[in-house]
């Protein structure tokens, strides 16, 4: 009997309104697991209104912001990261922009040194010297509105001249990266970096132009991320799990943090302490993580959760079962705390990822919770992952355990019965 409530589809290919996974500013900045703009245009398209309100919770990137932008929907964004800032600001510029507006003083006399205590284990104190002061440059002399333009090449280079595996999202010191740094120390290193800014920076110059040929419309762009005084002149910590939405929205749709998610503040670290973050306030932020926050139990209601519980129970892995509470009862306290806000519709897109040997069913378990909540199922839609730009490891830093990537991601369509 044909199942009509789970259909196997290949976005990429069905969405023919979105050319590529990287067009317009989708590809200014390399991030982890990025919501891909094929999924968002889908349900854009399919459930959506110019000028209703689209949520993303967990917003990483901003793709639904650029993906907003250009069909004339409204968005409200939250994240943990405060990158979600630099990333939304840079892809959504709509002004005139030119190669010059990329200046940077790679000789400015005024330094800029992070406060992070780990700092020079990443940098050859040759690299640290010069990008120290054209990070000064940035901080004190970069107009405002520029600053995350800027930022995107800069942040680039700051990665690339470094003892960090620029290939990979997550902060690692490789023996790869080793071997660059001393062929690097070996040669006219400065004139090359110089030459790499100013290639990245047009890059930057061309993905703008390019995200400006689709004629994006002005809309209203809500982003609420972490800060210490650097985008917004607050210091918050903004937990997703535990805000509450003050408005109605329309739709909300995300792709949360996976269970034994990678850690995205970590991911990002050298990028946060460059761009003026303190290294105390980058491990506060870490703590929120999900499934590192150690949410505990009582917020979630699902029979397919509690079964694989006790499976995870008989593994005898403390860490391991601690993570699966802590994940679901993380997004469960977020749906319990919103879903009365969200009037149509809500769309999860996760996979299902493997813990030992068995496949755990995120979005079967956000379905049965989100039913519980009065929520009715439309339809599941899997969609198999054909490029990942993810780093690869061999073991999990979540658990420990062996990893495995997952072969397929499901977007969760639930309806309102209201």
């Amino acid at each position: 009997m044909h199942n009509t409530e789970v259909q196997y589809v290949l976005f990429r290919e069905i969405v023919r309104d979105v050319p590529s996974t990287t067009y317009a500013t989708h590809g200014l900045y390399m991030y982890p697991a990025k919501f891909i703009p094929q999924v968002v245009r889908y349900v854009i398209n399919k459930f959506t209104h110019e000028d209703e309100y689209i949520f993303d919770p967990f917003a990483g990137y901003g793709t639904v912001s650029i993906e907003a932008s250009l069909t004339k929907r409204n968005c409200v964004l939250w994240d943990l990261n405060p990158m979600l800032y630099l990333f939304v600001n840079s892809s959504l510029y709509k002004d005139r922009l030119s190669l010059n507006e990329f200046y940077i003083d790679f000789n400015y006399d005024e330094s800029f040194n992070p406060k992070w205590d780990n700092l020079l284990y990443w940098y050859p104190k040759e690299f640290y010297d010069v990008l120290s002061r054209i990070w000064g440059y940035w901080h004190r002399e970069v107009d405002k509105k520029l600053k995350p333009l800027v930022a995107i090449p800069l942040l680039k280079i700051t990665r690339f001249f470094s003892y960090s595996d620029e290939k990979i999202a997550k902060l690692y010191r490789s023996s790869y990266a080793e071997e660059k740094v001393k062929t690097l120390l070996s040669s006219s290193w400065k004139d090359k970096m110089f030459k790499m800014y100013w290639n990245y920076a047009r890059e930057v110059l061309k993905k703008v132009r390019e995200y400006q040929t689709y004629k994006p419309y002005q809309i209203n762009c809500e982003v609420k991320a972490s800060d210490e005084w650097i985008f917004t002149d607050k210091r918050i910590i903004i937990d997703s799990i535990k805000q509450k939405l003050e408005k109605e929205v329309d739709i909300l749709t995300t792709s949360p943090p996976y269970l034994q998610a990678q850690e995205y503040i970590r991911s990002f670290k050298l990028e946060l302490v460059w761009l003026g973050f303190v290294g105390d306030f980058i491990s506060q932020l870490a703590k929120h993580e999900i499934p590192y926050n150690n949410v505990g139990e009582g917020f979630i209601s699902s029979k397919t959760y509690e079964t694989l519980k006790r499976e995870i129970e008989k593994l005898s892995h403390q860490k391991l079962l601690q993570l699966y509470v802590s994940y679901f009862n993380s997004l469960a306290l977020f749906l319990n705390n919103n879903h009365a806000k969200v009037k149509n519709v809500i769309a999860f897109f996760i996979g299902p990822v493997k813990v030992r040997n068995t496949r755990i069913p995120i979005d079967v378990i956000l379905k049965e919770h989100l039913e519980y909540l009065g929520w009715k199922h439309e339809v599941t839609l899997i969609d198999t992952i054909i490029n990942r730009r993810l780093f690869r490891t061999s073991i999990n830093p979540a658990t420990g355990l062996e990893d495995e990537r997952t072969p397929t991601e499901h977007l969760l369509i639930m309806r309102s019965k209201t």
